[in-house]
This record gives structure tokens, sequence and C-alpha cells, in this order.
């Protein structure tokens, strides 16, 4: 990986990695991050600027006619097989022309994927309610661009503040096989406990996830 990253698709969208320097852009995509996402799932600025500074987290602008339309933050894992897409957002104005699925691509171009498989945290829609219909339509979106779900996982995301996260799933993109073995996924979730959310690699919730795992993890 490195600390340059700038791609352009072929519809003109630019997207470039943000240096700990870009103090205009950060603020243009912390002004959509704040518009996105809710209290709930909003790390602090404070947070966001440390994260910025790290050489392993990718934030990703994108841009229109020099427009800000979207952005993704991602994570290289530090066992350097996997990344984790933790934000992606696209402009309300700029919706429903594809720009977030060009996004999502690039982000796992900056990861190396497909050598790196991206995991995706997505709300889970086994769930009986008024917005199960959105939540499954949010993983067709992903798999429209490739991802498969780990099946057999109940993903036991940590809170970002006091509020508890709904019920979640695990889902992956990049070179997606038919399986992968527990002990693989155990390191991912270890990594992403460590990593990102600043947990303990023996976290109960860890082994919790991975006990009810058969031997071999499949995707569907």
């Amino acid at each position: 990986m490195t600390r340059s990253f700038v791609a352009t698709t072929g519809s003109g969208l630019v997207l470039k990695r943000l240096q700990p320097s870009s103090e205009l852009e950060f603020s243009d995509l912390l002004s959509l991050y704040e518009e996105a996402f809710p209290s709930s799932e909003r790390k602090p600025v404070a947070v966001l600027r440390r994260m910025l500074s790290v050489e392993e987290y990718y934030f990703l602008l994108a841009t229109e006619n020099e427009v800000t339309v979207g952005f993704a933050i991602v994570r290289v894992l530090s066992g350097g097989t996997a990344a984790l897409l933790e934000y992606m957002a696209v402009a309300p104005s700029e919706r429903r022309r594809g720009i977030g699925g060009q996004i999502v691509l690039a982000a796992a171009r900056a990861a190396n994927a497909p050598s790196v498989t991206l995991l995706l945290e997505v709300e889970s829609d086994r769930i009986e309610d008024e917005d199960r219909l959105l939540r499954t339509r949010r993983k067709q979106f992903y798999r429209s661009l490739g991802a498969r779900e780990l099946c057999d996982l109940n993903w036991i995301m940590p809170p970002v503040i006091a509020t508890l996260p709904p019920p979640m799933e695990m889902m992956a993109l990049g070179k997606i096989v038919s399986s992968v073995p527990r002990h693989q996924v155990q390191q991912w979730l270890t990594e992403i406990y460590v990593d990102v959310y600043e947990q303990s690699a023996d976290d109960p919730r860890i082994e919790a996830m991975v006990r009810e795992l058969p031997g071999e993890v499949r995707f569907v």
C-alpha cells in the first residue's frame, strides 16, 4: 500500500486518498459524514483525525467536477489479508446514479483487492420489521458488485458509542472462493476488534461468534 491513491472512473468520478494535511478536503468529507450517519454510528471528529494519520487507513474522497459527491473510509487490517469498509456514503443529491458502487469498487482497489478481501458490515435483514426491505436492498446492492455473505456468522459489532448497534452481518468482496477456514474468519474478526474498535484480542464476543461457526465458513 502507498500513501497516495487517485482513481478516475469512466464516468469522470475522481477518488483521491486524503493526506493528514488535506484540511479542506477533510472538512468536506466530515460534512457529508455527519449528514449521512446518525450520532450512534459516528466516531468523534478527534478520532477521525487520528485515523487519518494512520498509514493503514484510507480516507477516499469522491468528487465530480471538483464537487464532493461521496467518500469511503477503509482500514487495511494488520494481518494483511483483509480490509474493512468502515464507512461509505454518497451525497443525497447524487444518489441513484451508480456513484456508491464506483466508490466501493475503488475502495476495494485501494485496499489491494482481490489479493486483499474487503469486508463489509451490513445491517441484518433477518429481523422482521418495517425496515427489512431497505436492509435487503442494501445487501442486494453489495451483491451486485460481487460481494457475498459469510454464512452462519452473527457479527457482533462493538458499539461506537454507548448505544448498542443493530444486529449485523458480514459480507466480503474480492477473491471470493466457496469457503474459508474458521480460523481465517477468527483472525479477521480479531483484527477488526483490535485495529478498528480498539478492543482486546481475547474479547469474549469473538469467541462467542467463532463458537457458532462450522470448520469451513461458506460464502453465499
